[in-house]
């Protein structure tokens, strides 16, 4: 393309879509973009969490001829695997307990426009192979039917991880692989294309000044050099946040690295102010390693006892060492109880607490409960912590009733 084409095509990527960037790397990923748009090839999209792969596949909906209809986002990791079947094929009244009437599947409803299958890696293989029949004839069947459907559907899928390696491990199908993978757009991390920083920066900037009815006043080059040289682990998704979150909080001021060092999180390094007096462009300086946090211990506890579940004996021997503590506590506040004390330290450890002390769901749900606290709200952390699929979170907030949370 030439040089004017590429102006084009980047102001209408960041007017429509919010996509803004001008270095080389990611030139050559939108000129990817922009050239499988307008077909109907089946598209995969991977990257790391956070590089904007849905923002990627709205961009190539929106320049194909399929705009004028449906764009339908299924994330397949969000959804549990006993229900992703009828939500994407839809089902029939009575096909299962629950299914009180007919109901349409997302591949119907996005019919002559595009589908978009996110975290496609989730998918269990029994849905795989109804999706590769889909892919390679447009015909499904929904559940509890055995009418055959036929939908015309253009398929985008993402994922964050290696599909290669889950088709080796035996969790991916390799022909639906192949199928998917007509063409592959990569997005890179944001440490690889760090000069699009300051653009980024300006245009988060300006967009929350303009929904909160103020003036961006800018940003100095020694806040960007700092922001330039930030891990970013959470991509472009992470410094949209912290930019919205200062911006609207110190109410558009210009920015500068004082201003900085009140919002960068914890996780990142800490931004050194002696360090920056001596060198203006240095690296953020790696401070001293951060407190011990109470509550990421009792998180670890939960979780140390989640994972013991199935080993009954060994859940025993934890709960008794918890209620040693237990006890101690009552002890020294005092806790009326209506056993003698010595009768108390006398009995077995296992007559102490009540029998629904015991409740592994309990555990369960102030485990969960105190995850999404600590990740404020964040499934996909959350889950991560816990040591489970964001599938299996997903259901246990259905059982629990905690899905407000």
């Amino acid at each position: 393309m030439t040089s004017n084409e590429d102006q084009n095509i980047l102001h209408l990527l960041q007017m429509r879509y919010g996509i803004v960037a001008s270095s080389p790397v990611m030139m050559t990923t939108l000129q990817r973009l922009v050239q499988v748009a307008p077909t109907d090839l089946s598209t995969l999209i991977t990257g790391e969490t956070g590089t904007g792969k849905e923002v990627f596949a709205h961009a190539i909906h929106g320049l194909s001829k399929r705009r004028k209809y449906p764009f339908v986002s299924v994330n397949c990791a969000a959804i549990p695997e006993t229900l992703l079947e009828s939500e994407l094929f839809g089902h029939e009244k009575g096909a299962f307990t629950g299914a009180v009437e007919q109901r349409k599947g997302f591949f119907e409803s996005a019919h002559q426009g595009t589908i978009f299958l996110d975290e496609i890696g989730e998918m269990p293989i029994a849905t795989q192979v109804k999706l590769l029949r889909v892919l390679e004839s447009g015909e499904f069947i929904r559940l509890g039917s055995s009418e055959m459907r036929r939908v015309d559907v253009r398929v985008i899928a993402a994922t964050n991880r290696d599909l290669e390696y889950e088709v080796r491990q035996g969790n991916f199908r390799q022909d639906l692989y192949f199928r998917l993978n007509s063409v592959h757009i990569i997005i890179p991390p944001l440490r690889r294309h760090p000069s699009d920083i300051p653009q980024l920066v300006e245009y988060f900037a300006q967009k929350v000044c303009a929904k909160i009815g103020v003036d961006f006043e800018g940003i100095s080059e020694e806040a960007l050099s700092i922001l330039e040289n930030l891990p970013w682990q959470g991509n472009i998704r992470e410094l949209r946040n912290f930019i919205e979150t200062l911006s609207t909080l110190e109410q558009g001021a210009y920015i500068t690295p004082e201003l900085l060092r009140k919002y960068i999180p914890p996780v990142l390094p800490a931004y050194d102010e002696q360090v920056h007096s001596i060198r203006p462009t240095a690296i953020v300086h790696v401070g001293e390693p951060p407190r011990r946090d109470p509550s990421h211990e009792l998180d670890l506890v939960f979780r140390t006892l989640l994972e013991l579940r199935n080993e009954v004996s060994d859940v025993k021997r934890g709960m008794t060492l918890l209620m040693d503590e237990i006890v101690q506590l009552r002890m020294e506040h005092n806790v009326n109880n209506s056993v003698n004390e010595s009768v108390v330290l006398a009995q077995p450890q296992s007559e102490i607490l009540a029998e629904e002390d015991y409740r592994l769901e309990d555990m369960e749900r102030k485990l969960i409960i105190s995850a999404l606290k600590r990740f404020e709200g964040n499934r996909r952390l959350a889950a991560k912590t816990l040591g489970i699929s964001e599938r299996t979170l997903y259901r246990k907030l259905m059982d629990f009733k905690l899905t407000e949370l």
